[in-house]
């Protein structure tokens, strides 16, 4: 056994600004028509979230229909400065999304901690409280909302796009973060295609576009030691 069980959330707010660099040249912001693999394993992450597991995104499924408006944005510039943009926000979003978590091979020094029982239970329980973190859909002036489906739910609740199927062309998707300080972060890039209101992310993994982004550093843990060390050190 080599991941958990499937989880079933529903994520929705009244707006969504999901952006990446080449959506906001110039000051001004355009929401992508759909979420981010990455958006989506932040929004799980909030809900929980512990160093000993990875949450991974199977699929979403888009609920409501596709609707975005502009608003005026003033901007806080240089030296007290301000300038008047745009922003452009998805309107009364809705998600269902399918999410299991896998063991951090990168944290051999959590293994003792590596117990499905227990963790699935505490994602269960925060998902039917709304999460244990603020939930952002894309941005923090966004804010969202998670609640715990049935599979039941999930697999039959009526969406906009049921027997819709949309092409959205090449699109940010995910990063690959290294497991090594100084490693390169990657930005992953894929073809992103709704089938029957659908995006399966797992039929995409290996065939995106990857990009070099930059040196990524961090701090690598300290050995976790166990209560009984503690007790013996002290």
């Amino acid at each position: 056994m080599n991941q958990s069980k499937f989880f079933y959330a529903k994520v929705y707010g009244d707006r969504a600004l999901i952006t990446s660099p080449e959506s906001k040249s110039g000051g001004e912001k355009m929401s992508a028509m759909v979420p981010t693999r990455e958006m989506l394993r932040g929004i799980v992450d909030a809900n929980y979230f512990k160093p000993v597991l990875k949450n991974v995104v199977d699929e979403v499924r888009i609920m409501h229909k596709i609707e975005s408006y502009t608003q005026g944005t003033r901007l806080l510039l240089k030296n007290y400065a301000s300038d008047l943009s745009a922003y452009t926000y998805l309107y009364n979003v809705c998600y269902y999304v399918k999410f299991h978590f896998e063991w951090n091979d990168a944290r051999d020094d959590l293994k003792g901690d590596r117990n499905f029982n227990k963790h699935e239970a505490i994602t269960a329980r925060s998902l039917k409280r709304g999460g244990r973190r603020p939930i952002f859909l894309g941005t923090s002036e966004c804010a969202g909302y998670i609640e715990e489906l049935t599979q039941e739910q999930y697999e039959n609740d009526p969406g906009y796009y049921d027997d819709k199927t949309l092409g959205f062309g090449l699109m940010f998707n995910e990063f690959i973060y290294p497991t090594e300080p100084g490693g390169m972060l990657q930005a992953v890039y894929a073809p992103i295609n709704m089938k029957n209101g659908r995006i399966d992310y797992t039929a995409l993994e290996g065939k995106g576009i990857l990009r070099d982004v930059r040196n990524y550093d961090f701090k690598l843990p300290a050995q976790t030691k166990t209560v009984d060390e503690e007790l013996e050190d002290y």
